[in-house]
């Protein structure tokens, strides 16, 4: 059977795409080897889709989390450099293998596993180290990292490519002291392994907020992710950022998602709307209902919060957010229609659902709201490249 039509889709802007991949470039520089981070779904954008924009807008290596997303790119015949920053699993080690991909080690047995698979199949695999520098969620401390990298040394199926580290706080605080201490640790740990005699191709520790705004971290390679579609860091890291840099870069939001209205009907004064009967008509409305809820990825703390674009005027969801639909108010629209298109987030022609302003809505993250937008494989809301 052909795809069936969906009832709400994603627009991706492949303009806004290339111009954040340019803009970051142009940050960076044309020798820093610039690898975005596709992982989730490339933050819910479409990982196939955003990966050949970005590719083709000059990046230089892909970032994933795991081996199915290096599969999938793989798979669509992407052959570009695919760096693994994820656990993979020790049955997962023969396919990182056999797609040659390069992969970031925390434990002695992912090396072992690697080392065995990788001689068996005739090739050599890029290890990157992850150095523990202050984020402790991975990596391995600095006074271990010399006798972890004599380790590797002994498989000749290994090779040591790179050094990595993540920051722990940079988009959230106006003052990046420990960021410093994080960069400066990472430093030491880069002499010890030199002072040993093991030689690091590639050093990488920038997240987007680092590569936005700390050149000094930028190394051999950077690894931005949220900047890529668009999105900043943080409010907080905006505004810094505006504040220190007198030519700042723009980022263009690149997601846009839309759905149809499924009925529109008039609710009389003094009734209530959905479950819970938490709204109330103050006079007699004009009620849309729109056919994605919380299962779709819209949340259900907008609830009486959230809002919505139709024909580019904002109408309020009212009452609760259930699992398939939402109601909103259509009173200011009375030309709208059955199946009139509904931007549930992104851009209008002159308004748009601020991916900010609804991350703080629901008190999420930003990074959040694209990525919930559901991928099920029974009902899955499509990423269309525009």
């Amino acid at each position: 059977m052909d795809r069936l039509p969906p009832l709400s889709w994603v627009e991706i802007d492949k303009h806004a795409l290339v111009h954040n991949i340019k803009a970051l470039r142009s940050v960076i520089g044309p020798h820093v080897i610039l690898a975005p981070c596709v992982k989730s779904n490339a933050y819910g954008h479409g990982l196939v889709l955003a990966s050949r924009v970005f590719l083709e807008a000059g990046a230089d290596w892909l970032c994933v989390d795991s081996v199915h997303e290096a599969h999938q790119l793989r798979s669509a015949g992407i052959t570009a450099p695919i760096y693994i920053m994820g656990y993979v699993s020790l049955e997962q080690i023969p396919y990182v293998v056999s797609l040659r991909c390069k992969i970031m080690v925390n434990n002695k047995e992912t090396i072992e596993a690697l080392a065995h698979h990788a001689a068996h199949d005739g090739c050599i695999i890029d290890i990157h180290l992850k150095v523990e520098t202050g984020n402790n969620r991975q990596g391995i401390r600095p006074e271990h990292i010399v006798d972890f990298a004599r380790f590797i040394q002994t498989f000749p199926s290994l090779r040591i490519e790179g050094l990595a580290t993540h920051f722990s706080n940079i988009e959230d605080v106006k003052r990046h002291d420990f960021a410093e201490i994080q960069r400066q640790r990472f430093d030491r740990a880069y002499e010890l392994l030199q002072e040993a005699g093991v030689v690091i191709p590639i050093r990488h520790c920038a997240n987007a907020a680092a590569t936005m705004m700390y050149p000094e971290t930028h190394y051999d390679m950077v690894r931005p992710g949220v900047a890529c579609y668009g999105i900043w860091p943080s409010p907080l890291f905006r505004e810094t950022y505006l504040e220190r840099h007198f030519a700042p870069i723009t980022l263009m939001p690149a997601f846009t998602w839309k759905t149809k209205l499924a009925q529109i009907r008039i609710v009389p004064q003094g009734e209530t709307i959905g479950y819970g009967r938490t709204f109330t008509t103050a006079s007699d409305m004009r009620i849309g209902v729109v056919p994605v809820g919380y299962y779709d990825g819209y949340d259900r703390h907008l609830s009486n919060k959230g809002y919505v674009l139709v024909h580019d005027t904002v109408c309020p969801v009212v009452g609760r957010v259930s699992m398939n639909i939402i109601m909103i108010d259509l009173t200011a629209v009375p030309q709208a229609a059955l199946e009139d298109e509904v931007i549930l987030l992104g851009k209008g022609k002159t308004q748009s659902v601020d991916i900010e302003e609804i991350a703080r809505l629901q008190d999420r993250i930003e990074y959040e709201l694209p990525t919930r937008v559901t991928t099920n494989p029974i009902e899955e809301v499509p990423r269309i490249l525009v």
